[in-house]
């Protein structure tokens, strides 16, 4: 069988709440409208990244061709790791200027970050996705950690403490509040991906419905990154 039916709590994931990331495409576009310069450039390509998974991990979600469903989901998960290093950078480049953030720094940091993400695919076991999981990722203990150190140490850390130093250098009231909205939406979406790493790794059906439930709440946070950085 190539293509398969799947559980409630799944689809409310995958169709729903992951979904709505298709709209991240729309606005990795608008910030590209209104300008080309570099800054925009590695804004945009958190939201470009972020779609592009979405929309692979609609297109996987129904098959069941167990080497491609398995390639697919490290995509998908990749490029929502990925994602997170231009949120970093913008920031970085805010604060720094590209002076001293020089393109052939950034370079480096992208690429540094890749391919220590992309030593994901030679854990032993890392992921397991076949018809004994029922189709659902499911990851062992090292792979787990590694992502979860790694994404943590290069890139979720320092963009909270970055956002913060930007928000302590905004004088201006309402821009200033303007950037809490996007401090909540991107420790929303930090939220998603610390939780959707636990919920692969415990493989627990009732945690993936709780968690496919916490998960709706997000979905406003999508335009909150949005609204936070371009308007702030």
């Amino acid at each position: 069988m190539i293509v398969q039916s799947m559980d409630f709590a799944r689809a409310l994931q995958v169709y729903v709440v992951q979904g709505i990331g298709l709209f991240y495409l729309f606005m990795a576009y608008k910030i590209l409208k209104r300008d080309k310069g570099n800054l925009n450039y590695i804004l945009s390509s958190f939201f470009l990244s972020v779609g592009i998974g979405v929309i692979i991990n609609m297109v996987y979600a129904n098959l069941t061709i167990q080497p491609v469903v398995y390639l697919l989901h490290f995509i998908t998960y990749y490029l929502f790791c990925f994602a997170m290093v231009f949120l970093l950078l913008f920031l970085a480049l805010l604060l720094k200027t590209e002076k001293i953030i020089t393109p052939k720094k950034q370079l480096i940091i992208i690429g540094t970050y890749g391919i220590l993400l992309g030593g994901l695919w030679f854990i032993p076991g890392g992921i397991t996705i076949n018809e004994s999981t029922d189709w659902k990722p499911v990851w062992n203990l090292p792979f787990f950690w590694y992502s979860i150190i790694l994404c943590s140490v290069m890139v979720i850390i320092p963009t909270v403490i970055l956002s913060i130093k930007v928000y302590q250098k905004i004088q201006h009231a309402p821009l200033r509040k303007k950037w809490l909205f996007f401090i909540v939406g991107i420790s929303a979406y930090f939220f998603v991906y610390y939780g959707t790493s636990l919920s692969n790794t415990l493989n627990d059906p009732d945690f993936r419905i709780l968690w496919s439930f916490l998960t709706l709440p997000t979905l406003i946070t999508t335009y909150l990154v949005y609204y936070g950085l371009t308007q702030g």
